[in-house]
């Protein structure tokens, strides 16, 4: 995945306050609308097909969501990493039955099946190891949780 880096923009938002993945979804789609990322019809269809396909992971100490739209949203990639200061209920990855408390949400908003592939791979390893999901979830520091992304999630 090298190269990424300078071809995606990333960024990291704390959010505090909201209560549903709804919202959850909502306020990242309006961070990177605003900044010309995706156009209007993101949102929706992200939340739409949350519904229909669940990104929710069952890490430790608190779940994992990674929503994401399909590319004709999408005007220039992006994926934005939010740290909740409450978790908020999504839908199992694995059983749409199954709830997860998530607090960590990574928005993909990604052009090309391969680069949402090499995304979703390294989200995931980094998301199965504990210590990892604690290192980040337990910082309220945007500029060391950024580090982080780009050094252990993005390589």
């Amino acid at each position: 995945m090298n190269g990424m880096k300078e071809k995606v923009y990333h960024d990291v938002l704390i959010l505090n306050d909201l209560t549903t993945k709804e919202e959850v979804i909502e306020k990242m789609s309006d961070y990177l609308l605003d900044k010309g990322y995706i156009n209007e019809k993101y949102c929706k269809a992200t939340l739409e097909r949350e519904n229909i396909f669940p990104t929710g992971l069952s890490t430790k100490p608190v779940g994992t969501a990674i929503p994401h739209s399909d590319a004709e949203n999408v005007v220039k990639p992006a994926v934005l990493l939010a740290i909740l200061n409450n978790t908020v209920e999504f839908s199992d990855m694995g059983n749409k039955e199954n709830k997860i408390s998530v607090g960590i949400v990574f928005l993909m908003a990604l052009k090309g099946e391969n680069n949402q592939i090499n995304y979703l791979r390294n989200i995931v390893e980094f998301c199965k190891h504990e210590e990892n999901i604690m290192g980040i979830y337990g910082i309220k520091d945007t500029e060391k949780i950024m580090e982080i992304f780009l050094q252990k999630i993005l390589v």
